[in-house]
Order: structure tokens, then C-alpha cells, then sequence
């Protein structure tokens, strides 16, 4: 709206805002609804106690008040340091990207943007917010996995050793990929590869593209190894399984990175990476975040187990109801 340039709602602007008012209340009805019918069946025997014929499980807060760590709770430390480190990183390369767009490159008299020019500390900046926040919820998903199942599988410890290590490849592989390519030490398809595919928040070369969905894989099977020895106990709904659900909800969603070819179509590829941003990142990240700080809530003590899944299962309506929606302004 700007009077001064004429832009004046018309009328069909104006119905069809209303008939989209009048659809959100709608929709919040039903997923009112919803939560109303389907809400209660997440029943409290996963940590509370036990029911009826239930296996016995151990209660989570008398664990995460008298036992040491185990292996694998150890070994998820490190993903925690390593997050810290990329997030300084991300703050360094974005007070540079600010200071180059408003022309205050000098620093003692040395130009920074010569050495670090805006392709450089942009496409760092925005791949290192991905990637810090992507290394903290591995590694407390796994952490916290950790203490519903005392009985760790075989191997466990090592697989998360070594999901570590392909994270760190990852991250300075894609570091040095978007630095060498406005160097001009990378070029046509090796600049695509390994430096930058050219589209925002999906810089990284293809190659670490293809890394960092084999490290999503095994992140899925490392929480999925973890549920497994209490996958029988309480309903589909308890918090194991929400974790593992959401898990491999961005793993699949992920694969929208992948639509976008050098001679895709400019609209079809633009969707496709903004599907990433809404559908992977902004939506089923969300329900993974909400799951996990639900489970650090009960593991506090602060909610019970079923009031915890009762709220992942609104949220869980809610985000996935109108992301769809969300994303349709992108159509245009």
C-alpha cells in the first residue's frame, strides 16, 4: 500500500482478504479439532509408571540424576564444542558481510573485502547458521536418545565418532569451497562440485550436498538403533518415537535440495530451494525442535510425558498445516 504511488487496495484484494480471515479461523478450528479427538491417546506410562500389561521402563529422571554418561552421551560432547566454534565463525563472517555492504572494508589500513570478498563471508554466513544449529540437535537428539536406553547397542559410540568426523569434513570442505571459487581457483563444473552452486541458502558444492545428506542417513540410523530397545513401550506417540519420526522427516525432505540442475528451469528450481528453506528447514526442523525441547522439559521435570506429547501433537498439526500454505507465496 502507497497512496503516493497510486498503490490503493482494490476490491477483490479486500474480499479476498476476508475470505482469508475467515478460512484461518477455519482451519485453527479444526485443528482444534483434531487435537481435541486424537490429542489424549498419548497415555503416560513411557516415563509416569506403568499400565496394564506395559513393559517396565526405566524412569528417565532417576537416570539423568544418578548415572554417569554413557559412550555415546560422551561422545556427543564434541558436536556441542564444535557448534560453539561454527557459531563464532557465522558472527565473524557476518559483522564482515555487514561492514562490506555499507563500504567499511578497512581495518589499519588493510582491505579486508580484497581478501574476503562479499560472495565469501555472504555464502559463510548463511551456511554456517545452517550448520552449527544442524551439529547442536544431532548431538543432543542423540544425547538425550542416550538416556531413554541405557542398553546401547553395538557400536553405538562409534558410529557417532564417526558422524562427527564426516560432519567436520563436511564443514571445511564447504568452507574452502566457497572461498577458492571467487578466487578463481575453481571453475565450471569443479566450481559446482565443490565451491557454489549459486543459490542462497543452498551454497555449498554439490559434493558436500551430497556429504551432508549421507550424514543425515546416519544420523537417522543412529536414533533409530537408539529407540529400538524401547520402541515397544507406550503408544506411536511417546517422545522416542516423535524424535525418530522427525528425523526422518528432514532427512526425506532434504531430497528438495537435489531438484536444481544447471539447466533446470530458474522458477521450478527457485521453488524447489525455497522448499528446502520452508519445508525442511522452517517446518520440519520446527517439529524436531519442538520434540526435543519436550523432551528436555520432562527429562527437568518440569511437564509430564503426556502433557509433552500432547503439545508436540498440536505443534505438529500446526506446522505442517500451514506450511503448505506458507510456501505458496512463492508461487507467484
Amino acid at each position: 500500500y502507497d497512496e503516493l504511488a497510486g498503490n490503493r487496495p482494490s476490491a477483490a484484494i479486500l474480499y479476498w482478504s476476508v475470505i482469508a480471515s475467515l478460512g484461518l479461523v477455519l482451519a485453527l478450528g479444526a485443528v482444534l479439532f483434531l487435537y481435541g479427538r486424537y490429542g489424549p491417546r498419548a497415555v503416560d506410562v513411557f516415563w509416569e509408571g506403568q499400565s496394564g500389561g506395559e513393559p517396565e521402563v526405566a524412569n528417565l529422571r532417576g537416570i539423568a540424576a544418578l548415572e554417569r554418561p554413557t559412550p555415546v552421551q560422551r561422545a556427543c560432547y564434541r558436536f556441542f564444542a564444535a557448534a560453539a566454534a561454527l557459531f563464532v565463525l557465522q558472527i565473524i563472517a557476518g559483522v564482515l558481510t555487514v561492514h562490506d555492504f555499507i563500504g567499511l572494508t578497512t581495518f589499519f589500513g588493510v582491505d579486508i573485502a580484497e581478501a574476503l570478498p562479499l560472495p565469501i563471508t555472504r555464502g559463510w554466513h548463511l551456511q554456517l547458521a545452517l550448520l552449527w544449529i544442524s551439529a547442536c540437535w544431532i548431538g543432543a537428539s542423540i544425547f538425550v536418545v542416550a538416556m531413554t536406553c541405557r542398553d546401547e547397542p553395538l557400536g553405538q559410540a562409534h558410529l557417532v565418532n564417526l558422524l562427527f568426523w564426516l560432519l567436520i569434513v563436511m564443514v571445511a570442505g564447504m568452507l574452502a569451497g566457497v572461498f577458492l571459487g571467487p578466487k578463481g581457483m575453481l571453475d565450471g563444473e569443479s566450481w559446482r562440485l565443490l565451491g557454489n552452486q549459486g543459490w542462497e541458502f543452498v551454497e555449498l558444492g554439490k559434493l558436500w550436498q551430497v556429504l551432508l545428506f549421507a550424514i543425515f542417513i546416519l544420523w537417522a540410523l543412529i536414533i533409530a538403533r537408539g529407540v529400538r530397545g524401547v520402541w515397544h513401550a507406550g503408544d506411536a506417540w511417546v517422545l522416542p518415537k516423535w524424535l525418530l519420526y522427525a528425523v526422518l522427516a528432514i532427512v526425506a525432505l532434504f531430497l528438495s535440495a537435489f531438484v536444481a540442475k544447471p539447466t533446470t528451469n530458474f522458477v521450478i528450481a527457485d521453488f524447489w530451494r525455497w522448499a528446502v528453506i520452508h519445508m525442511w528447514a522452517e517446518a520440519f526442523f520446527e517439529v524436531f525442535t519442538t520434540v526435543l525441547l519436550a523432551y528436555f522439559m520432562v527429562i527437568m521435570g518440569f511437564v509430564s510425558h503426556a502433557a509433552a506429547s500432547r503439545i508436540v501433537y498440536l505443534a505438529t498439526l500446526l506446522f505442517l498445516g500451514s506450511a503448505p500454505i506458507g510456501i505458496s507465496h512463492n508461487f507467484y
